[in-house]
């Protein structure tokens, strides 16, 4: 079974909770609909859980008693919770989403949709315009409220760099990498041809550039610098050949190949300025996040927080297990 679930992992990406986000508030809940968590005096019903669940992309079989269900469905309802507590905030704050900055952000998201896939995207939804642009209102308010908690600017000090980097020095190493060419041809009486005219001292870009199959053959079938991995796992070949040496021949999905090393670059570690900015930033995303995580464990920390797991883990009729019937 895959899972599919675009998540709130990152607490500064603005649209993360807009697809999730539905029913985040109290408009369109029926009564009669089971409870499933309590935040202080606010609900998140049944119905709106489901909808969120469903709306969470989720492709192939779904097994609901699975424990892979039951955790996307505590991810999914803790989003919930935390958004609700977000607002709560933003209210307390007297935090507004104005009329203009509401609608800039809309013709920003609009502007990654080609002509009618935005419409499209809210109708597959099942939803109106107007109660998208709520569902966006909510998301722009909540984070409002999480950069008013979250330092926007983290200072990093040298002293802190060079500390990590010391510590750290496995960390900050450039990987073995060659840089080769390929000649690419659709079958090996070709391929054996051509790397006997090399073996002989045939100029490999000129054969590269008058027989290769690849697109790289204008460039004599310069592949660049590549590390192991980059490439499909065939191309690795070039890793055991030394400079200036040609490969057997190699059969891939592509054709048959044929590669020469050009250059190549021994792993070595990365001097203290090379390394400054990636530590830089990576321990300024680590304070942010920590910054958010306590901020948000503060919020849970003095709400009334209430989950009725009964109701939480009961199959919704969307997958393989058989709906059951809807008890408060």
């Amino acid at each position: 079974m895959t899972l599919r679930l675009r998540l709130h992992t990152n607490p500064f990406c603005l649209y993360a909770l807009v697809v999730l986000c539905v029913g985040c508030g109290k408009t369109g809940v029926l009564p009669s609909s089971p409870i499933v968590a309590t935040i202080d005096e606010d609900n998140i019903s049944l119905e709106e859980f489901r909808t969120a669940f469903m709306e969470a992309k989720l492709e192939g079989p779904i097994d609901e008693n699975s424990e892979s269900v039951k955790e996307l469905k505590r991810n999914i309802l803790n989003e919930m919770i935390e958004q609700r507590l977000f607002l709560a905030e933003a209210g307390r704050l007297k935090l507004e989403v104005g009329p203009d900055e509401l609608q800039q952000a809309i013709d920003r998201i609009k502007g990654d949709y080609a002509p009618g896939e935005f419409e499209a995207m809210i109708q597959s939804q099942r939803t109106t315009l107007d109660q998208w642009k709520e569902r966006l209102r909510k998301e722009l308010l909540s984070q409002k409220a999480v950069n008013q908690a979250v330092p926007q600017t983290i200072r990093i000090s040298d002293d802190e760099i060079q500390n990590y980097y010391r510590e750290h020095p496995k960390e900050f190493v450039h990987p073995n990498e060659v840089r080769a060419r390929q000649i690419v041809v659709a079958n090996e009486e070709t391929a054996k041809s051509l790397r006997l005219q090399l073996t002989q001292g045939a100029d490999f870009a000129s054969l590269a550039k008058a027989r290769s199959l690849s697109p790289d053959k204008e460039q004599g079938g310069d592949l660049g610098f590549f590390t192991r991995g980059e490439m499909p796992e065939e191309f690795d070949i070039v890793f055991s050949l030394g400079v200036g040496k040609i490969s057997p021949i190699v059969k891939t999905a592509y054709g048959y190949h044929l590669f020469k090393v050009e250059e190549q670059h021994p792993e070595r570690p990365m001097s203290p300025a090379e390394a400054a900015e990636r530590i830089r930033a990576q321990l300024t995303q680590e304070r942010r996040e920590k910054s958010f995580a306590d901020w948000v464990a503060g919020l849970k920390g003095k709400a009334r927080i209430r989950v009725n797991d009964q109701i939480l883990y009961q199959p919704l009729g969307v997958g393989d297990s058989a709906p059951e019937p809807v008890h408060e």
